[in-house]
C-alpha cells in the first residue's frame, strides 16, 4: 500500500491493547489511501486497489478473524492511508 508513496515519509504503525475480555490491533499506514467507497468493497474477495493485486489477502483475513470471534474492519485515515482494525475474544489469563 506503501511502495508508490514518495512525496512523504512512509509509516507503519501497528498497535495493541487488551480491553476487558478483547484484544484489538490496529495496524495505520500512510499509504495511498482508500476511497470511502471501497471501505468494505476491500474484503471482498478478488476486488483490489492495486494494479497486479490479486483481492484476497483482506477477504481471507476477515474470515480468519471472524472464525475466531472477531471483527476485521478499515477505515480511511483524514491526510493519507487507512487504518485496518481487528477485535477478538482475548484469551484467558492462566493461573498456575
Amino acid at each position: 500500500a506503501m511502495q508508490d508513496v514518495t512525496e512523504r515519509p512512509r509509516l507503519l504503525r501497528v498497535l495493541s491493547r487488551a480491553t476487558g475480555a478483547q484484544a484489538i490491533v490496529s495496524v495505520r499506514d500512510t499509504g495511498k489511501g482508500l476511497p470511502s467507497r471501497n471501505v468494505e468493497r476491500v474484503f471482498e474477495p478478488f476486488f483490489t486497489t492495486k494494479p497486479n493485486g490479486i483481492g484476497i489477502g483482506l477477504a481471507i483475513s476477515r474470515s480468519i478473524v471472524t472464525s475466531h470471534g472477531g471483527v476485521l474492519w478499515a477505515t480511511a485515515n483524514a491526510r493519507s492511508g487507512a487504518t485496518f482494525r481487528f477485535r477478538i475474544p482475548a484469551a484467558p489469563e492462566e493461573h498456575g
